[in-house]
């Protein structure tokens, strides 16, 4: 009985060193932290009868790393440097956070990679698309928030406006008095140009006539 006061007295002077020793050391946790931002991340997809699925796959991941999918709430610990994560939703935020399984350091948050899926459109191959495929109605990954029937109305609206010729509104050729006298002597200066001759001679002859009087 002697004993235990000595036994608990050692073990209470040893526990702040044990407890210090548990810790992640400032230098590891950077070690670790720059090795769990060099992992890469990038998505395929597959298509079938208007539905579609992607996968998100995380490469270049260090040994004893453990990838958590705070999305579907799935740990991957590590299997070799790459893992494929299938049945994903389009247009969803997926955010992976990376730890290690070092006893001392398992649970510090190393890393976080954001994953987000493209919105998907399943309309686009639809054939009221035909001839619309540059508008972004029918583009595969474009946000739709229309049922099927709203966006056929939709896009052959848009087919309208852009097959509506466009109407070009003829000018108005508004002559002045010249332009008709100068169309009238050019229609019948056969008839004018005479009738200014004859009357030209006329008033030289009388103009020529009075000067001799004086």
């Amino acid at each position: 009985m002697k004993r235990l006061p000595i036994l608990l007295g050692l073990f209470i002077l040893l526990l702040p060193f044990q407890t210090k020793a548990i810790i992640c050391s400032n230098e590891d946790k950077v070690k670790y932290q720059t090795l769990a931002s060099n992992i890469t991340s990038s998505y395929t997809y597959t298509e079938e009868n208007g539905r579609i699925s992607f996968q998100i796959t995380l490469s270049n991941i260090p040994e004893g790393f453990i990838i958590k999918d705070t999305k579907n709430d799935k740990t991957y610990n590590y299997q070799g440097n790459e893992i494929t994560i299938y049945n994903l939703r389009s247009n969803t935020s997926y955010r992976f956070d990376v730890y290690t399984n070092d006893i001392y350091c398992r649970n510090d948050l190393l890393y976080s990679h954001y994953v987000t899926t493209p919105p998907y459109n399943p309309f686009y191959q639809d054939e009221v698309c035909i001839g619309m495929e540059e508008n972004e109605l029918c583009q595969k990954f474009t946000r739709i928030n229309l049922n099927y029937e709203q966006f056929k109305e939709k896009v052959n609206s848009l087919k309208l406006v852009e097959e509506k010729p466009i109407e070009k509104k003829e000018e108005e050729n508004i002559e002045g008095i010249y332009d008709y006298i100068l169309e009238f002597y050019l229609n019948y200066y056969y008839i004018v140009l005479p009738i200014f001759i004859v009357g030209g001679i006329i008033i030289i002859y009388r103009y020529n006539k009075k000067s001799s009087l004086f």
